[in-house]
């Protein structure tokens, strides 16, 4: 049993070894150093990981399972900013960097197991070592300023569908895993809409 356990945790974090490599490819040693700041946690399905009365501490690596961050609006009513499936990073940024409550909620909508990244003991290996400096920028410039930036010119300039075949692209699967308003509510566009645009997609497939 513990054998067992013990050759799961390695790939997993095998796995996550493979996507930081995208950013950039650490030696055994370095990424020892960076392995030392995380612990692997399952998490259930429906546990908030992170509300909008806290602090936040951690970026999750998700390596089974999927995330999703939400804010709240003055009425109570709920705005999806983001769905994050396998192999992607999630973290309530402006928390982690202005070290105030964060604004965005993070809730597990899968049994989850994640990667918990300490961020504190992550900034200090970036001052002391430039490898994690070059994986940070890298990592900065590619999700925070390209992806992000993509991502508020197509929720201007294109179509639900277009915005919709997107997402799918980038979250394979993820629509039969997920409730569907979940989808809909992350892409501003309502359930009937969403399966409308499904359908549509469907009968242009067949």
């Amino acid at each position: 049993q513990n054998k067992n356990i013990h050759s799961m945790i390695e790939e997993y974090y095998k796995q996550f070894r493979d996507i930081c490599s995208q950013y950039y490819d650490f030696n055994d040693e370095d990424f020892e150093k960076l392995k030392n700041i995380t612990f692997l946690k399952d998490v259930k399905k429906g546990e908030v990981l992170l509300d909008n009365y806290s602090k936040a501490k951690y970026i999750y690596f998700i390596c089974k399972g999927i995330l999703r961050t939400y804010y709240l609006g003055q009425k109570g009513e709920i705005y999806t900013k983001n769905l994050f499936s396998e192999n992607y990073f999630s973290a309530s940024k402006v928390s982690l960097l202005t070290k105030e409550d964060s604004y965005l909620n993070i809730e597990a909508l899968e049994n989850c197991t994640l990667i918990f990244i300490d961020f504190d003991k992550y900034k200090e290996l970036i001052e002391k070592y430039s490898e994690f400096k070059t994986f940070y920028i890298n990592y900065l410039e590619k999700n925070w300023v390209i992806i992000k930036e993509r991502n508020e010119i197509s929720l201007i300039i294109d179509d639900a569908t277009t915005r919709y075949e997107n997402f799918i692209k980038n979250n394979p699967n993820i629509e039969n895993r997920i409730a569907q308003h979940h989808i809909a509510n992350h892409l501003g566009i309502t359930p009937t809409q969403l399966s409308r645009i499904r359908k549509k997609i469907k009968s242009q497939h067949m």
